[in-house]
Formats: structure tokens, C-alpha cells, sequence
């Protein structure tokens, strides 16, 4: 009786303990699904970069290429077989029963042997044919490591964009909820001046009108925030119902490189110019391999066996192929060749592509200074309109008309500021990433 008391009581026991870590895992659980992520631009890049399956990809390519570098290096080391059976032998037919048509001897089992041989190879001499595969395999390597370099640049770009696209949102949602807030507060203004006669009610309809105006603007700017969010989230590889607070502001930092150290840079440092060289070792590596099979390729054989050993020295020249190691020549010179044409036309885009980021970041970065002024004006009008109308100076459509004036010019302001942030970030991925 007392064991089974015994057991009850631990059972029981079992079961509080169980109860109080579910109940203390849901509050785990509960916490982190409402709470915020406070994050900045570096931490989004490195969450993206952790994630995103694009740059995995990428980099799963260049071990490929490792083991790819191996198997070409193996063609030219001893190559060793070790060959094991047993070899079974019908009984020797004879003659004479042969003759009268008797071959039941063919299906009797006569004498049986193992079979245990060792053979080897080693390629002498190739022409440089494998010493070419050699330097093709490594030029895909580096090759595979450009690519990958090119990968992560197009992630820490996206990434950026994407942040700035968030910042400018959040800015549109807040210049929303303070013109919404200033015509409530311009409303409220209104009605106290309409109970004292100073203006016409037909002044409170068009205040009312363009606060339902505003108050529009500013739903759709609250869910332009949250797409904006959810972009980020989903370029970083997390939940896109994360809540996230951007750390950054949408801010000027002057960009002190000129046009020409960034050309130079873009075809010192961008990926695409790396991999010209790489190509061009893998498009010759293809002419002395096609060129090689002109000439003797030496094989040493030796194998061993329960018999014995032997030994043989092998070179083999191809006399008539019917011209196709020619044409295989042939091609392979056209392709090279060709690599010349593909030069230019890779430096001509990239040159293309820095010289658009940069009079991109310039003309956003001439509009940051002219929205700036207007911004100061633009507040000082609304300002002066507003005293005017309370004092019954000016009429209700002038405060309108400053206030849409305010609006867009902070509007102005922070898409100068989003595109000379995001020309910068396309100007520093022109230039391979390098500020």
C-alpha cells in the first residue's frame, strides 16, 4: 500500500513538473513571437548573407570545383587495380565422340583456378593534355570563387536596397501621421473661429475634405511600411511577420570618390574582369588539348597475376583521323579568339554601369540640396498661413495649399535621399565593393 502511495505522489509530482515547463515555454514562445527586432543595416547584411539560398549555392559551386581540381590531378598519378575471381573450365571434348555427336562433355566441369591479378597504369607522356586539364579545373575554381565574390555583392546590394526602401516608407508613414494630426489640429482651429463668426462653414467641409484626403495617405503609406518590411524580412531569409525596427535614418553622407578612380576600380576589383583571365586560360587549356592529340601518348601497363608478371611500354600516334582533331583545332583558335570581343563587351557594361550609378548618386545628391531649402521654406509658409487664419488675414484654401506644399516637399526630400543612398550602394557594387 505504501508503494503504491508512493508511486501516486511521484506521478503527480511528474506531471506538475511537466505542467509548469509547458506553461513557462508557451511564455517563452509568447515573448519572442511579440517581441521587436532592433536591427541595422551591417546586422541585415550578415542575417542575408547567412540565408540567402543564392549565396549557399554559390558557395557549395566552388567545393565542387575542389574536388573537380583532385580528379584532374589523379590522371596523371599511377593508376593500380587490384582484379580477384575464379575461372571454371568444361572438361577437354574429345575427338572422336565429337565426331560421332556426342558433345556431353561440353557441360561437364573439368578444372577450376582463381584469378587474383594486379594491374597498373601510368600515363607517361600526354603532349600536355593533362597538365591543361590540370589549369582548366583550377581556372573554374577561381572562376566558381568570382562568381561567388559577384553572388554576395548582388545580396549586399538587395539587402541595402531593401533598407533604404524601408527607411523611406517609415519616413512617408511619419510625414503622413503629421499632416493628418496638423489639419485635426487646423480643424479644430476652424470650428472654434466658425462659432465666432469669423469664417463660412463651407471653410470646415473643404477642412474636412482634405483631412479624409490625408487620412487616405496615410493608410497606404502605413501598409507601404509593412511591405517594405516584408521585403526586408524576406531578402534576409527570417519570418516576414518579424517586427522590425530599422536603427538607421535616412541621412546624407557625402561620397568623396570621382569618376575616374571609380572606373579604375571597377575594372581592377569586379568579378567579371577576374573571370576574363580564368576564361581565357580554359579557352586555351581546349586549343593544347586539341593540339596535344597530334602528338604520341606513352602508357606504361604492368600487370601480375598468379601466371606472372609483365610489363609493356605503350605510345600511340593517331596517323588519320579523318580531319576531326583539325576542325576540334580550328574551333578552339575561333574561341579564343573571340575572347577578345568578349573583353570589350564586358568592360564597356561595366563602364556603362558606373558612370549610370554615378550620375545617378549625383543628380539625387544635387536634389538633397535643393530639398533641403525647400523643406525650410515650405514650413515657414505653412507657418505664416496658419497665423494669418486665425487672425482672419488670409482665407482656409491658402493653409490647404501651404500644407500640400510641406508635404511634398519632405515627400521630395526623403525620395533624394533614398536615391542617393541606393546610387551609392549600386555605385559601390559597381566598383566590386570597394569604397
Amino acid at each position: 500500500m505504501k508503494l503504491i502511495k508512493k508511486c501516486f505522489f511521484y506521478r503527480q509530482f511528474y506531471l506538475i513538473v511537466i505542467g509548469i515547463a509547458i506553461f513557462l515555454m508557451n511564455c517563452s514562445f509568447a515573448f519572442s513571437a511579440s517581441s521587436s527586432l532592433k536591427i541595422n543595416l551591417d546586422k541585415c547584411i550578415q542575417t542575408a548573407l547567412e540565408n540567402n539560398l543564392g549565396f549557399k549555392i554559390a558557395a557549395s559551386a566552388v567545393d565542387v570545383t575542389e574536388v573537380q581540381i583532385d580528379e584532374a590531378k589523379a590522371s596523371k598519378k599511377l593508376n593500380i587495380k587490384l582484379q580477384g575471381g575464379y575461372l571454371q573450365m568444361s572438361e577437354t571434348l574429345d575427338e572422336e565422340d565429337m565426331q560421332a555427336g556426342d558433345f556431353s562433355d561440353l557441360f561437364s566441369l573439368g578444372q577450376g583456378a582463381p584469378i587474383i591479378s594486379v594491374k597498373a597504369n601510368q600515363i607517361l607522356y600526354s603532349g600536355g593534355k593533362l597538365t591543361s586539364y590540370i589549369e582548366q579545373a583550377e581556372a573554374n575554381k577561381q572562376i566558381a570563387l568570382n562568381d561567388l565574390e559577384s553572388e554576395q555583392q548582388e545580396v549586399i546590394f538587395r539587402t541595402t536596397e531593401a533598407y533604404y526602401q524601408g527607411l523611406k516608407a517609415e519616413g512617408i508613414k511619419k510625414v503622413s501621421a503629421q499632416a493628418v494630426k496638423q489639419m485635426q489640429a487646423h480643424l479644430e482651429d476652424s470650428e472654434a473661429l466658425l462659432k465666432e463668426g469669423m469664417i463660412a462653414p463651407i471653410d470646415l467641409n473643404l477642412i474636412k475634405s482634405q483631412l479624409s484626403n490625408l487620412e487616405h495617405n496615410l493608410i497606404k503609406a502605413e501598409n507601404g511600411f509593412e511591405l517594405a518590411k516584408f521585403n526586408l524580412n524576406s531578402i534576409m531569409g527570417i519570418g516576414l511577420n518579424t517586427e522590425l525596427i530599422l536603427e538607421n535614418n535616412l541621412s546624407y553622407e557625402p561620397c568623396e570618390i570621382k569618376l575616374e578612380e571609380a572606373l579604375l576600380l571597377a575594372l581592377k576589383n569586379r568579378p567579371e574582369t577576374k573571370n576574363l583571365s580564368q576564361q581565357r586560360t580554359i579557352m586555351q587549356g581546349l586549343l593544347d588539348v586539341a593540339k596535344s592529340n597530334k602528338k604520341p601518348q606513352v602508357v606504361l601497363n604492368a600487370e601480375s597475376g598468379i601466371t606472372g608478371w609483365q610489363a609493356a611500354i605503350v605510345a600511340e600516334y593517331s596517323l588519320f583521323d579523318g580531319g576531326a582533331n583539325k576542325a576540334k583545332i580550328k574551333e578552339a583558335e575561333i574561341n579564343l579568339e573571340q575572347m577578345d570581343q568578349n573583353e570589350k563587351q564586358v568592360k564597356q557594361y561595366i563602364e556603362f554601369e558606373v558612370r549610370s550609378a554615378f550620375l545617378n548618386m549625383q543628380e539625387a545628391e544635387k536634389l538633397i540640396m535643393v530639398t533641403e531649402e525647400g523643406i525650410e521654406n515650405s514650413r515657414e509658409s505653412f507657418r505664416i498661413a496658419q497665423i494669418k487664419y486665425n487672425e482672419g488675414i488670409t482665407t482656409n484654401a491658402e493653409v490647404i495649399d501651404a500644407q500640400s506644399t510641406l508635404i511634398e516637399a519632405e515627400t521630395n526630400q526623403l525620395n533624394a535621399l533614398y536615391n542617393y543612398n541606393t546610387a551609392r550602394a549600386a555605385l559601390v557594387k559597381a566598383m566590386g565593393n570597394c569604397e
